[in-house]
Order: structure tokens, then C-alpha cells, then sequence
């Protein structure tokens, strides 16, 4: 008999063993959406490969300073790293639940029983036991069960590490905008900056030749209005900068008083960067590779539901040595106790449970189907997006360089006039006014051009 049970156990283990499980034929084998050939903006363009963090393709160290704290300050990244963590923990418990349990015990108690319960008289109603063993339990994985569960909870791990890349990668592209904004701001500061001084001698001249007779009280005063809006305008990019400061010392990690950034300046070349071809993305963009490995998660789990209500088969023992007397607990033969054998637990009747349980699978895998085409969606329309800002702020720079090249000769063709008397102190500020607007507006599309390179990497998944 013993024989047979042997026979027995090692026939199902290696049909336990085989590849392929009933699990893994009710897994869900369709669900990847189809992906373009190409991105409608993309162009010819080539640039050279990030050298190890994307970052370093624009050159400026205290960018790179501020990055690395990212990920070793900001509490979200520590706060997703976590997760990832915890994650990996369930993965260990769902492969733990494949190998056969061990524990022991061990017990030494007095009892006494009641005289006025017992049905046969005995000599002594107190009495000691004592019990050492060793207790053995293995379930058998029949269908694939188990191995299915492990599978799940390790693609969940793989989503989970892949969401922290994305909070990672959008924390350091946040980063690196504030950080652009933050120098386009400082610039734009240094153009009023210029533009004050210029009224502040311009607000001198008039006032001056106003004492001398030569000038009118309107073109003094016209002077010193644009001299304070000019330096009401300063002020207010004051303000602007010190926010951009405090949310760089948060994304840090740091208390905004902490960290303040040195001063810089803009930089001088953008990375050019190829966007490549959409099916790249799959493999580049964390959250495309979270959504799929999440997609093949609950599919797994619909193949797990469809063999959680068939029978289950344990391996279960016991060994150890048991006595009512301490002194022959050990070395005494007739102590030895064990147990060993197969348990069979068959599910009869759930009440609909079964058929339920799957639905409820298979409309959790649906969805993913779905989030996993809306994500690939954004992407690809993300990666278009910031390949159309590029191309056009490319043409808007051009065009607003010429406007600003413009606008100097027309300041000082006006200021020469004025000074022969041929025009109105009004030209001079008309054409004065103009030339810092068109200054601002240059630094500005250089700011976004700056964003919108950032921006493109991300959509691309920090790499290219």
C-alpha cells in the first residue's frame, strides 16, 4: 500500500511539472493594440546618443546636480521605490506558496481530567504529556495554479518597477523645465534690466532738457511712465523666480529655504533629438512597458480563476516522538509517531461562483486591453505634440530674431530723428517699447524651445 502512495506522488509531481498547465491555456493570447509605422511629425533629423542620463546631452552642471537629487531626495520617487518593494515582496510570498512547508512543535503540559466526566474510572486523573515533532505540508501544483499565481505577482513587480521609472523620468523632466524656466526668467530679468537703464538715461535726458528750456514736461513724463512700468514688470518676474526657486528645492526634496540655485545662464544649444519609429516606444516609455506587464498580469489571472474551483492535492506528514512520560520521550522506540499521505479536496458545489469569478477576469483584462491602447495612444500623440512645438518655435525663433534685428534699427532710426527735431519724443518710445517686446518674445519661444526638447524626451522615455 505504502508502495502505491509512492507510485502514486511521483506520477503527479511530474504532472505537475509539465510546461504547459491548464493555466497557461486559459491565459488570454490576444489584447496588443497595433502600432503606426511612423509618427506623423517625424522628421530626417539625427542626434547623438544620451551619454549615460539624458540630461548630460545639455551640458550644464548644475542641472546635473539637481537631477541626481531627484532621485535620492524627492520623497515621491522614495515613496515609489516603496511600492516597488512591496511588490517584489508579494512576488517572493506567491513563490514561497510552490515549495513545501516545514515547521515544528513542541509541547509539555499537566492535565487533569474531571472525576464527574469521564465514563470509565482511572487510577490517577492527573497526568503529563510531552510531544516533540516535525510537520511537513506540500500542495501539488496539479494545474498550473501556483506557478500561474507566481507569474501574476512577478508581472505586477514588473509594473510596479516600471511605474516608478515613469514618476522618476517625470520628476527629472520637471526638474529639468523649472530649471529651464528658472534661466529664461533670469534672462528675461537681465533684458529689463537693460531696457531700465536705457530709461533711467532716457527719463535724465528729458528731464534735463526740460530745465534747460529745450524740452516739454509730456515727453519727461512720458519717460519716467515707461521707466516704472519697465521696473514694475522687473519686479514682477521677481516674484515668478522665486516660485520657480521653491518648486526646484521641492522637487529636490528640500525646504525652499535650503536650496536656492546659482545663477546661470541659458543654454547656448539644444540636443537635437530623432524621435525613431512609434514601436520604439514599447520598449522605451516605462509607463507603456507598466501597462503591458500589468495587461499580461490579469490575463494571467484569468487562466489562475479558471482553475481555482478544481480539486487540490497535499502532501502532508508528520514525525516525532510522543509520551505521557518524560524519561522514555527519547530513544524509546514505542514513542515514534509519524503520519504521511496525500489529501484530496474537491469542490462540489459554489453556487455560481466559479463562472463569476472568471467574468469578473476577464472584464479586469478587457480594461487592461483598453488602458494599454489609451496609453500607447498618448504616447504616440505626445511624442507628435512635441515634435510639432520643435518644428514650428524652430521657425517662430528664426522669424522673431529678425523681428528683434528690426526693431533695434527702427529704435535707432527713431532716436535719431528725434534728435534733429524731425519726430515726437512718442516715436522714440514707441520704438523703444517695441524693441523689449520683441526681446521678451525671443527669450520667451527660446524658453519654450528649451520645454518642449525636455517635453520630447520624456514622450520618448528618456531615450533615443
Amino acid at each position: 500500500m505504502r508502495t502505491l502512495q509512492i507510485i502514486a506522488t511521483f506520477t503527479l509531481l511530474l504532472a505537475a511539472s509539465c510546461q504547459t498547465t491548464l493555466v497557461d491555456k486559459g491565459v488570454p493570447k490576444d489584447g496588443d493594440p497595433e502600432v503606426a509605422d511612423k509618427f506623423r511629425r517625424s522628421s530626417s533629423a539625427k542626434g547623438a546618443k544620451p551619454v549615460g542620463k539624458w540630461w548630460k546631452a545639455f551640458n550644464d552642471y548644475e542641472l546635473t546636480e539637481l537631477v541626481a537629487k531627484v532621485e535620492s531626495n524627492n520623497p515621491d520617487a522614495k515613496a515609489a521605490l516603496a511600492r516597488v518593494d512591496q511588490a517584489y515582496a508579494t512576488m517572493g510570498i506567491s513563490r514561497s506558496a510552490r515549495l513545501p512547508t516545514v515547521n515544528a512543535d513542541a509541547l509539555a503540559f499537566q492535565q487533569r481530567d474531571s472525576l464527574n466526566n469521564l465514563l470509565f474510572p482511572i487510577d490517577d486523573v492527573k497526568y503529563s504529556r510531552y510531544r516533540v515533532a516535525v510537520n511537513a505540508s506540500w500542495e501539488i501544483d496539479l494545474w498550473g495554479k501556483l506557478r500561474g499565481a507566481y507569474q501574476r505577482d512577478k508581472l505586477s513587480a514588473d509594473a510596479t518597477q516600471a511605474n516608478y521609472e515613469a514618476v522618476l523620468l517625470s520628476l527629472q523632466a520637471t526638474m529639468a523645465r523649472q530649471y529651464f524656466a528658472l534661466r529664461f526668467v533670469e534672462s528675461e530679468a537681465d533684458i529689463l534690466a537693460d531696457a531700465i537703464l536705457i530709461r533711467e538715461k532716457a527719463l535724465k535726458l528729458q528731464q534735463s532738457r526740460v530745465r534747460n528750456g529745450a524740452g516739454i514736461a509730456a515727453d519727461a513724463s512720458k519717460a519716467l511712465a515707461e521707466l516704472e512700468t519697465t521696473r514694475a514688470q522687473s519686479q514682477g518676474l521677481e516674484r515668478t523666480r522665486g516660485k520657480l526657486e521653491h518648486a526646484i528645492a521641492i522637487l529636490a526634496g528640500e525646504e525652499p529655504s535650503a536650496l536656492i540655485p546659482r545663477r546661470g545662464r541659458t543654454p547656448d544649444k539644444l540636443p537635437i533629438i530623432p524621435a525613431g519609429v512609434p514601436v520604439e516606444l514599447l520598449t522605451r516609455r516605462p509607463d507603456l512597458r507598466s501597462a503591458e506587464a500589468n495587461l499580461r498580469s490579469t490575463a494571467q489571472q484569468v487562466g489562475i480563476r479558471k482553475t481555482e474551483f478544481l480539486p487540490t492535492l497535499s502532501l502532508t506528514g508528520t514525525g516525532g516522538v510522543a509520551s505521557l512520560n518524560r524519561n522514555i520521550l527519547f530513544g524509546n522506540g514505542n514513542s515514534s509517531l509519524y503520519n504521511f499521505g496525500p489529501q484530496l479536496d474537491i469542490p462540489i458545489y459554489q453556487g455560481g461562483l466559479v463562472g463569476t469569478a472568471v467574468k469578473q477576469a476577464k472584464a479586469t483584462w478587457r480594461e487592461s486591453v483598453e488602458n494599454y491602447r489609451s496609453t500607447l495612444l498618448t504616447a504616440a500623440g505626445e511624442v507628435d505634440d512635441s515634435l510639432l512645438d520643435l518644428q514650428i518655435l524652430e521657425k517662430q525663433i528664426k522669424t522673431q530674431l529678425l523681428a528683434v534685428e528690426a526693431g533695434k534699427e527702427t529704435f535707432r532710426a527713431a532716436t535719431l530723428r528725434y534728435d534733429r527735431g524731425l519726430v515726437s519724443y512718442i516715436e522714440v518710445v514707441d520704438a523703444d517699447r517695441a524693441l523689449l517686446q520683441a526681446r521678451r518674445v525671443y527669450n520667451g519661444l527660446r524658453g519654450e524651445q528649451a520645454a518642449a526638447t525636455v517635453q520630447l524626451i520624456q514622450a520618448l522615455g528618456g531615450q533615443w
